[in-house]
């Protein structure tokens, strides 16, 4: 009897919405290779603070932020701040992007080719990929809020403060400050070898623990999608159901509403599959149906037995 009930749970359509993932989707891991010197590569988005939009530009080797306001969240913005960072800090050598339009447009990419800079588009859906941008998003934001509540400074003075405590603070990655590693960085003693390695030994460890969903995910599998608009904690967690579509590279899959037909891509990291797969309707309280109203059939893909 538990296991019935166990099993009817898992393809309710309302637990599916309300309920915690406790099983989150893990994609394998790669070891991605630090650079060897500054400007090798630098990884760039847009940040909102309050009702100012910030370009914050982050150099992967030594650290080193850079922030440029801007009017507004276009291409030509954009273009502009790029040349301010090209003409004080240098050019690098590949610049990370999201798939914003403020960045995938003909200004920015003519930018980028009349300089040369290779891009590197990250996968929709999955900020992990610009993960060291998001973290300086997160230590700024500590500070922003320090001097606000701290000292009552706001504007454009709490961003510059807020920019300089950063670059002259040690970090905990390299055990100096970005801005002295930016000015004296030593070509014969770059931050690699060991922690190179340990790096690459805890991937492959974690690599060997994960449960991979991406090969579980079929072609005509209902998912639910992770509810990033909600507000209150009474707003259910995720919506749907969806309907995969096709599976496209990098981990992304285009589902189909249900409910309307429309598709859209996502990151598998945002989907919610459930583990069992219901042939027929289930009784859903929702509306008002029980379990008796219809037959219930739960079978695995893999192997078609009754869990």
């Amino acid at each position: 009897m538990e296991k019935t009930i166990r099993d009817v749970l898992e393809v309710c359509q309302v637990c599916n919405r309300a309920k915690y993932d406790r099983v989150p989707a893990i994609t394998p891991q790669l070891v991605t290779p630090s650079p060897l010197n500054p400007l090798e590569e630098v990884q760039g988005d847009i940040w909102y603070w309050e009702e100012c939009k910030v370009m914050t530009l982050l150099d992967i080797a030594t650290k080193f932020a850079s922030c440029y306001p801007l009017a507004a969240k276009t291409g030509e913005q954009v273009r502009e701040a790029l040349l301010l960072f090209l003409a004080t800090v240098g050019t690098p050598g590949t610049l990370v992007l999201d798939q914003g339009r403020e960045f995938r447009n003909w200004i920015v990419r003519g930018f980028l080719e009349e300089f040369r800079i290779r891009v590197h588009w990250t996968t929709p859906g999955h900020p992990r990929s610009h993960g060291m941008v998001e973290r300086l998003h997160s230590t700024l934001l500590e500070h922003l809020h320090l001097l606000r509540i701290g000292r009552g400074i706001v504007g454009d003075e709490a961003w510059a403060r807020a920019l300089l405590a950063y670059n002259n603070s040690v970090h905990s990655a390299t055990g100096r400050t970005p801005l002295e590693l930016m000015r004296s960085w030593q070509q014969s003693d770059p931050p690699v070898s060991a922690d190179e390695r340990r790096k690459s030994d805890r991937v492959d460890r974690a690599n060997e623990k994960a449960t991979d969903r991406w090969d579980r995910v079929r072609v005509g599998d209902q998912v639910f999608l992770r509810n990033w608009y909600r507000r209150r904690k009474s707003d259910p967690r995720f919506v749907g159901p969806y309907v995969v579509a096709s599976k496209l590279r990098r981990y992304r899959l285009r589902v189909r509403d249900s409910a309307t037909g429309r598709t859209r891509v996502v990151h598998v990291r945002e989907t919610r599959p459930p583990s069992a797969k219901l042939r027929v309707p289930c009784g859903d309280p929702a509306i008002g149906r029980s379990a008796s109203d219809s037959e219930v059939t739960v079978t695995l893909e893999s192997s078609g037995e009754i869990r």
